[in-house]
């Protein structure tokens, strides 16, 4: 049901403070004996979840292509910084290690663009970790510079921050991964029966 909420009788509210998402406005609300009309009913009364469960798969792709771009933002600022930061008079990207961790980060980013057409749950489980594998790779090829919030790391360690606002949302990444084996086994369990019927065999 719609519920208004800003100085509405019986509503409470209190802003959240967390690491990442400072623009999202996370906020605490208490109903406590609101009273609204039947009018304000959407749907069918009973089928809330139902409705909350079908837009599921909207919001994990959704969050995915955003968390997606997030990742190649924070790669993109890794591997420019890295062409132009020297050490020992030679730019970083020199050194075998640095082009290792970035190899690494941008293998499983470039994979990711891949899932964008396949299933819903995995991909946005996938997502969540592909942020996470570029966001410590950019931190750490900024060095100290990406573990301040000002100067040239300032985005790298954003983004670095934003991690967990990427993994938790739409179901956290176990849950997701679960629920895609699970549908994966019962994709292959009725192909594998279709297989099998008479019908296939002619």
């Amino acid at each position: 049901m719609v519920v208004p909420l800003k100085d509405y009788p019986g509503v409470s509210m209190r802003r959240l403070k967390v690491a990442g998402q400072i623009a999202a406005g996370t906020t605490y609300i208490e109903l406590d004996d609101v009273q609204v009309p039947v009018s304000n009913l959407i749907g069918q009364e009973g089928l809330g979840m139902r409705y909350v469960m079908t837009n599921f798969n909207h919001e994990r792709l959704s969050i995915a292509v955003g968390v997606t771009r997030t990742a190649r933002v924070a790669l993109a600022a890794a591997f420019a910084y890295v062409l132009k930061r020297e050490a020992f008079g030679k730019p970083l990207v020199d050194q075998p290690i640095v082009r290792h961790r970035l190899a690494k980060a941008g293998a499983r980013l470039e994979s990711q663009w891949a899932w964008l057409g396949g299933p819903t749950t995995m991909l946005k489980a996938q997502a969540g970790l592909v942020l996470r594998e570029c966001a410590d790779t950019a931190v750490l090829l900024f060095g100290g510079n990406g573990y301040t919030r000002t100067g040239q790391g300032a985005l790298a360690e954003m983004i670095y921050r934003e991690v967990p606002g990427a993994r938790i949302p739409g179901s956290s990444e176990d849950v997701l991964l679960d629920l895609g084996v699970r549908q994966l086994v019962k994709l292959y369990k009725a192909k594998t029966k279709a297989l099998e019927s008479p019908a296939s065999k002619l």
